[in-house]
């Protein structure tokens, strides 16, 4: 017993000095760690919000704040998965750690009358360069009001199930999927396939998913995606994203 609550307090202590310090580009990592160590010795998942453990060891996943923002919240798996760029993400039996995410909106933000008005809910994964982590982690929130013009915008231009490009300065693309939830379709893959060079260039490709609600009331998803370049245009997962879901 002793032991074991030598080892949580160092566990506990050392996510404490991560939280207080973002700088390590290792930090998410170490802090994921944390929050397994501890729901293993205690089973709560601090400092993490919620810890999933899947049979698959990529499919499992904690939620959590994100230590340099306390109002950010996102998701990162439990294994060592660098990013969006990982191959095996695109594999047959990948995970679709958006389809999690979409799942943990209530409980993860604490704003659970999304689960059942979830509208302007949005989910966003940053390019390799556009990471502060060398790790793969999702951000939780509401989608930004430039954003929500931009969807507004070309709402007509946009087509189900196929990806157009809007021609915009930034280079997006988009397509809109009429679901309840993101089961059936998992974004990494559909942008893939579905935008000209990405599947060759993932570490390149900034992804966002947005709730929406068609003109005839059906519930659906937009899925905004472009590929990093010259162009330094505006246009990160934080772009897309306000955590505290103002608009």
């Amino acid at each position: 017993m002793k032991h074991r609550l030598v080892v949580l307090s160092i566990s506990l202590a050392i996510a404490v000095v991560i939280m207080s310090s973002f700088a390590s580009r290792s930090a998410l990592g170490l802090v994921v760690r944390a929050c397994e160590v501890n729901s293993t010795l205690t089973g709560s998942p601090y400092p993490c919000l919620k810890i999933v453990r899947a049979e698959a060891p990529l499919s499992s996943y904690v939620v959590l704040r994100e230590p340099a923002d306390k109002e950010r919240t996102i998701l990162a798996p439990l294994a060592d998965v660098p990013g969006i760029e990982d191959p095996r993400l695109l594999a047959a039996d990948a995970p679709n750690y958006f389809d999690d995410a979409w799942r943990e909106r209530a409980d993860g933000l604490g704003l659970r009358a999304w689960k059942d008005s979830p509208q302007n809910f949005a989910l966003a994964i940053n390019a390799a360069n556009w990471r502060t982590q060398d790790r793969l982690h999702i951000h939780m929130g509401c989608q930004t009001p430039r954003f929500h013009a931009l969807l507004k915008t070309h709402a007509t231009a946009i087509e189900s199930g196929r990806f157009t490009n809007l021609k915009t300065r930034a280079g997006w693309w988009a397509t809109f999927y009429k679901a309840e939830d993101l089961s059936n379709m998992n974004p990494l893959k559909l942008v893939a396939d579905g935008v000209a060079g990405a599947r060759s260039n993932m570490e390149n490709v900034v992804v966002g998913v947005f709730s929406s609600t068609s003109a005839d009331g059906q519930h659906g998803f937009y899925i905004l995606a472009r590929i990093m370049g010259e162009n330094k245009s505006r246009g990160s997962a934080e772009d897309m994203i306000d955590p505290k879901c103002t608009l």
